[in-house]
């Protein structure tokens, strides 16, 4: 919002200026700085040898403060600039103009260096701050340091259950780390194993979960067999078949996989191949090599976690595979007017780790389709616990949704005479409002965009369908405003997240009767929500200031972070909050926040090099040195704060 803000400024100001000649063109300004720096390894005083700096950015934009909203503050005058560092990891750039600038470094055997970066960040987060390099028309020459960390590494050997290699099979690596929200994990990088079953990967330093993922897709071989028929035929045909597939929430039935009774049964991995092929015993019956991960786990929740640190080898993470019965896992799946066939349904293992995540992260997840009776099968299935989900909706708005979401328990043996009942989903209709002035053309009333956004784990965030919604009816009266009608969702807790507000404008309020929609939950009822209020308003409040040490000057490595004073709002379920930002100061110290909602807020300002802001256990030690601050609509207030320095 600051970016656009300081865009606008630009652009006002280019209008308000008269055109020059062409024959009195204005010069250019001097480009006669230097940069003189040196990449060091993190922690130690020496220097990174034949570090690779990239320099990109150079344009200035006046009045614009790098922050957590607005990171980005310059764009490139002439392309990135790059040089080689010395044996000591000295580097120096030349005839440069004033400006803001970005620094990178690369180096093998290193983690990408970023200048300003005081810590090592495994997963980046909305509140990280890209720290950019000011340069100004009184510097000369600008020293500047970059630090970097040394990988990680995680190697060792995949093997089956009579200890033989099992080679070029992918290996998952998953990254997971905790902060207030709970642990969460994210897939990172996938290496194959090598001809003795071994396989290595270097990683930021961290904690990861690490697995051969081998989840099966079950699919009746009908289904199959009409896919490679439209196929072969191509044109409008195949075009057509491909739009029911989308329509219907189905699979593709590919045909890739092993041949079992009525159905294809396939395991792939990222290369799209199979990850270890299942096999038939001499008494007919038919085994899969299951999901597997470090140790012996079959999901990533029972996963041993594997933690490494900066320039650490962790060896011996072994895996073994060992082949599992097909158990199945089979019913009928029905809808509202009797049986839904070609619809998807998918297994999810219940961790918070992935449920915390909108929508819910599906990887390694097992999926069948049902058939033209609605009949469904999932085929080597691991003992555990799943939510069992189906969900159907058309890409187009307003159109119908079926869902469905069912806890099951799957043994040794089969599960059978499943009975998944789908049911409709409901719409959110409103209106928008304007307030502090006229309403903004209709046509960029309808880029304002409106996201229904379910609480993690709920039936909505499982199903995966995240839509944006726009002005439907335009309304001649602005105390009427502009109205809406959502496409259908799974019923459950929501919170509305709006998008593509008009420039000059804030969001005010998002309420359903009566009660706040924005920062708290609402319930989307089976009947759905009729009567949302989208309040926008041109009162648009401001937070500016200086952040300087006890004898007043500014301390270039400090961080000014504004957040309410009222716990529960500083995270909202599944995003970020609209109520926390972090802000790199510039260098004589200056900081703005604008846009804020009104609120009790703490501001601080820290010199703290391990300083996460998405942790609350760092927000609330530096609650005792922050200024508290209560922010009415439209208000301006100017702070000086003192940075406290923390280590």
């Amino acid at each position: 919002m600051k970016c656009a803000a300081a865009i606008a400024v630009l652009v006002s100001a280019l209008a308000a200026t008269p055109l020059v000649s062409q024959q009195n063109p204005a010069a250019p300004p001097p480009a006669n700085l230097v940069i003189l720096g040196r990449v060091v390894e993190a922690g130690t005083t020496s220097g990174v040898a034949g570090a690779l700096v990239v320099l990109t950015g150079g344009a200035s934009l006046p009045g614009a403060v790098p922050s957590s909203a607005s990171p980005s503050l310059s764009s490139p005058e002439s392309g990135p600039r790059r040089v080689v560092a010395d044996s000591q990891g000295q580097f120096v750039f030349r005839d440069l103009p004033a400006g803001v600038y970005t620094l990178t470094s690369t180096a093998n055997g290193y983690i990408p260096g970023l200048y300003g970066q005081t810590r090592i960040v495994q997963i980046a987060r909305g509140l990280d701050l890209v720290r950019p390099l000011e340069l100004t028309g009184n510097d000369k020459l600008v020293n500047v340091s970059i630090q970097m960390w040394r990988t990680g590494g995680i190697s060792g050997r995949l093997t089956d259950e009579l200890g033989e290699p099992l080679v070029n099979v992918p290996i998952t690596i998953l990254a997971r780390m905790t902060d207030w929200g709970g642990p969460t994990m994210v897939s990172v990088m996938t290496t194959p194993s090598d001809d003795r079953g071994m396989y290595h990967v270097d990683i930021v330093p961290g904690d990861y979960v690490v697995g051969v993922q081998a989840a099966t897709t079950t699919i009746p071989a009908s289904a199959v067999q009409g896919f490679l028929q439209t196929q072969a035929l191509g044109g409008a045909e195949f075009q057509q078949y491909m739009q029911q597939v989308v329509a219907r929430g189905s699979l593709l039935p590919r045909g890739y996989g092993s041949r079992i009774g009525d159905f294809v049964v396939s395991q792939f991995g990222s290369r799209n191949s199979p990850v270890v092929p299942p096999f038939r015993s001499d008494d007919g019956k038919q085994w899969f090599y299951p999901s597997t991960y470090h140790r012996s786990s079959f999901t990533a929740p029972g996963a041993q976690i594997v933690s490494v640190v900066s320039g650490e080898e962790k060896s011996g993470i072994d895996i073994v595979m060992r082949p599992s019965a097909a158990s199945r896992v089979s019913g009928r799946l029905l809808g509202p007017n009797g049986p839904a066939p070609g619809i998807a349904l998918r297994l999810l293992v219940p961790d918070p780790a992935l449920n915390r995540t909108i929508p819910t992260t599906t990887m390694d997840t097992p999926q069948a389709m049902a058939d033209d009776n609605g009949n469904f099968t999932f085929i080597g299935v691991a003992p555990g616990t799943y939510t069992l989900v189906s969900f159907s909706q058309t890409p187009n708005a307003n159109a119908s949704m079926l869902w469905a979401a069912e806890s099951i328990a799957v043994g040794e043996s089969d599960l059978t005479d499943l009975q998944i009942r789908l049911q409709t989903g409901s719409q959110i209709s409103g209106r928008i409002l304007f307030e502090g002035g006229p309403a903004p053309p209709e046509q960029t009333v309808r880029a304002i965009g409106l996201s229904p956004r379910p609480l993690p784990g709920t039936a909505g965030a499982l199903s995966g369908f995240l839509g944006t919604d726009r002005v439907t009816d335009a309304a001649p009266g602005a105390d009427i405003g502009f109205r809406f009608t959502t496409r259908a969702y799974a019923p459950g807790p929501y919170m509305m997240s709006v998008s593509g507000i008009p420039r000059d404008w804030v969001l005010k309020s998002v309420t359903s009767g009566g009660q706040d929609a924005l920062d708290r939950a609402f319930q989307l009822g089976p009947s759905g929500v009729s009567d949302m209020v989208v309040t926008i308003s041109n009162r648009i409040s401001t937070v500016t200031g200086l952040a300087r040490d006890a004898e007043g000057k500014a301390v270039a490595s400090a961080a000014v972070a504004i957040f309410p004073t009222d716990k529960s709002l500083w995270r909202l379920p599944g995003m970020q909050s609209r109520r926390m930002v972090t802000a790199a100061p510039d260098r004589s110290g200056r900081f703005t926040f604008r846009g804020l909602p009104a609120g009790d807020y703490f501001v601080v300002a820290a010199d703290w090099p391990s300083q996460d802001f998405s942790d609350a256990n760092v927000l609330s030690a530096l609650i005792q040195h922050a200024q508290r601050v209560s922010l009415t609509e439209g208000e301006s207030r100017s702070l000086d704060l003192r940075v406290v320095v923390m280590k």
